[in-house]
């Protein structure tokens, strides 16, 4: 898979990216993974049957020969592992398909991965629109939380080996929510490192303009701290008890 230019030292990488039935943000997607080396993958997961489109565009923008749809079960964290159990490569690149990245912050990312292999990386997250003062306090919570509390989300690109991603158990399907949340807190009882990539990653702010800015924060707050706690409790156990 690797192109003749490529030093074999480089990371493979496999980008999985689960797709709701009916959404189309994966398109305009596409275009970023462009900007990734010529030995990466992409594995779409969808719960619903390959688009009519996506043959053209892969081919559009030149992924073609490695982009593969797949259909699963509906359920994010049922679609990524799907996904990660049909990759070939030896780093697992989640991206939600609303996320956009440009080149830059591939080399960013690429440099990381050779920097600390044995890491987990994420990128700093940025809104699509951010004209809004309140989204521009999203952004600096989501910063206070990944690099001052260690608690990266899933939108912000969540990238690791392969097999630390099984030895971890995978991400959890029993769960209605929270399944990165849930994989993070894994890597930290494990003493994983995290790691930020230091570039930035974009995602959609379309659920905070529908449904209010407020409800959507305050459900995202009110969940985290649930699952948070006795995530936080256990870990503190696991650590007391190895002293």
């Amino acid at each position: 898979m690797s192109s003749s230019h490529e030093m074999v030292s480089e990371p493979q990488l496999s980008v999985v990216i689960p797709v709701l039935d009916g959404e189309d943000h994966w398109k305009a997607l596409i275009k970023d993974l462009s900007f990734f080396p010529d030995s990466t993958e992409f594995l779409f997961i969808g719960s619903g049957n390959q688009p009519t489109e996506f043959d053209e565009l892969v081919h559009q923008f030149e992924i073609g020969g490695r982009s593969h749809w797949d259909r699963s079960s509906t359920g994010r964290a049922v679609q990524m592992n799907r996904g990660a159990s049909e990759s070939h490569c030896s780093y697992l690149l989640f991206l939600h398909s609303d996320s956009r990245l440009s080149e830059p912050a591939v080399r960013f990312l690429i440099q990381s991965l050779k920097s600390s292999p044995h890491a987990l990386h994420y990128f700093n997250l940025k809104f699509h629109d951010q004209s809004h003062f309140l989204m521009q306090l999203n952004r600096w919570g989501v910063y206070f939380r990944s690099h001052y509390l260690g608690i990266p989300f899933g939108d912000q690109g969540l990238c690791l080996k392969r097999d630390l991603f099984f030895e971890l158990g995978c991400y959890d399907e029993s769960v209605s929510y929270g399944e990165d949340h849930l994989l993070v807190w894994k890597a930290r009882r494990n003493r994983i490192r995290l790691k930020c990539t230091g570039a930035t990653i974009e995602t959609s702010s379309r659920k905070y303009q529908q449904q209010g800015w407020l409800k959507i924060t305050a459900t995202h707050l009110v969940l985290t701290v649930n699952q948070a706690i006795p995530q936080f409790i256990l870990l503190l156990k696991e650590r007391i008890g190895s002293w």
